[in-house]
């Protein structure tokens, strides 16, 4: 292969993106795409053995998300520049910024594409140390598992299980991390559903959003959502139809 050539590897659990991404990097004569996985369990492998210099990464995958790949590239010491693949998810993004590597959000379009392979190929020249690119890989997994949430003095980085509830407080919310110990944070409750990871918090009512995690019972004759974390319960009314919201949440989660 032409050494003027870069080999990329497409990293989804979404074959139709993985073939799309392929059609719309035919356009590019210095790019060659030598892999493509499915399933993120085979990611290291396929890396030590094609070796590419790219990597298109998919974040939300149901085996591992795309930080959890990354962290698996790091143990093994394999070193390639990565351009994240995703659906919008604001503390993804957040994440990836923070590190200053670079995305795509899916529909991938060709002009995005255009101009992150241009910045690849800057990046190119100018190599970096592994131990340079190591650092760069562990603050984006370490941004990756906080929260970021502003507050009147400043913010606040929290990880999610750390989350049990959310309450409306006006325009504000008040985040419950354990028995009377919560946070008051400058958000509503309408903004914090469009910007949670829809796989952990689900909104049962006008004014609480749940973590599904210390979900451990919900009563439908009484129509109540119980959450336990450390011996405490906490129960919340809760309408019919969102006993199915977060049934369809737990079964998604569960087939995964």
């Amino acid at each position: 292969m032409n050494s003027s050539v870069k080999k990329a590897l497409i990293i989804d659990d979404d074959k139709d993106a993985i073939d799309n991404l392929k059609v719309l990097l035919k356009d590019y004569n210095f790019i060659k795409v030598v892999g493509s996985i499915d399933n993120p369990d085979h990611a290291t492998d396929k890396v030590r053995l094609l070796k590419p210099d790219l990597i298109f990464l998919d974040i939300q995958m149901p085996e591992k998300d795309g930080f959890e790949v990354l962290r698996d590239l790091l143990k093994e010491g394999l070193q390639t520049e990565v351009i994240f693949v995703t659906a919008y998810d604001r503390f993804a993004i957040d994440a990836i910024r923070f590190s200053a590597l670079d995305y795509l959000l899916k529909p991938v379009s060709p002009f995005d594409l255009q101009n992150a392979l241009i910045r690849f190929l800057d990046k190119a020249k100018r190599p970096e140390p592994i131990s340079a690119f190591h650092a760069l890989l562990e603050k984006t997994i370490m941004h990756a598992n906080k929260l970021k949430f502003n507050t009147h003095s400043g913010f606040y980085m929290l990880s999610p299980e750390d989350i049990i509830y959310i309450q409306a407080d006006w325009n504000y919310s008040e985040v419950f991390l354990g028995e009377k110990k919560s946070e008051l944070i400058t958000i509503n409750i309408g903004k914090l559903d469009e910007m949670l990871p829809k796989h952990l918090f689900c909104r049962i009512s006008r004014s609480i959003i749940i973590n599904v995690t210390w979900l451990v019972r919900v009563n439908r004759r009484k129509r109540l959502a119980i959450l336990e974390k450390d011996g405490k319960e906490f129960s919340f009314k809760i309408p019919l139809l969102n006993i199915r919201k977060i049934e369809n949440l737990i079964d998604g989660v569960n087939e995964n």
